[in-house]
């Protein structure tokens, strides 16, 4: 396996045990545990349990600010917040622990690592806000990084549950789910 590979492998495994097993319980050896590799090799790839974490999370991130900018070429507002939205089920199907990471975990990360996360976390929501603000407008008396929490709350919930109902994360359940979203959280907003 390429280095590059490898640390995707433990970058993923380090998410996956923070997901089932919170802050507390991400240890390098559950990590190295779930990655299938030494808590040695773990080191030599990402110096310590924090900067695995930060780059675990900001990997996840840095995809979800390029894709959400991507969709800045989707013409029309409700297409664009719905390619918004369908790509954030879609990714929370996938992988669920993307919820969190894009929701955030105070206290996680400290410092300069904080900021950055902190930082492109603000980058994804904006680009949700922006879509959500085109299409709401001024209907409702919410601020409008609330309403974008709102739409984002209401997407991982209910992806969330669908990957426990055991549905596969295809591109027709995210789809699907992504225009039900859509539906409540328009009707809500009128």
């Amino acid at each position: 396996m390429r280095r590059d590979q490898r640390l995707e492998s433990i970058l993923g495994a380090a998410l996956r045990v923070l997901h089932r097993q919170g802050m507390h319980g991400t240890t390098m050896r559950a990590v190295a545990r779930e990655a299938r590799t030494s808590v040695a090799n773990l080191y030599t790839y990402v110096g310590s349990r924090e900067e695995m974490i930060y780059r675990a999370h900001l990997r996840v991130l840095d995809a979800a600010v390029a894709s959400a900018l991507a969709t800045a070429s989707v013409p029309g507002p409700r297409e664009r917040l719905r390619a918004l939205v369908t790509d954030h089920v879609r990714r929370v199907l996938a992988q669920p622990v993307e919820a969190d990471v894009l929701r955030g975990v105070p206290g996680l990360l400290r410092g300069e690592r904080a900021r950055r996360v902190d930082e492109q976390r603000r980058r994804y929501l904006e680009q949700v806000r922006a879509a959500a603000d085109a299409v709401a407008g001024r209907l409702p008396p919410v601020r409008s990084d609330e309403r974008a929490r709102m739409l984002l709350g209401m997407a991982d919930r209910l992806a969330l549950d669908l990957r426990a109902a055991g549905t596969s994360p295809g591109e027709a359940p995210a789809t699907r789910l992504a225009q039900s979203v859509l539906r409540m959280f328009l009707a809500g907003a009128r």
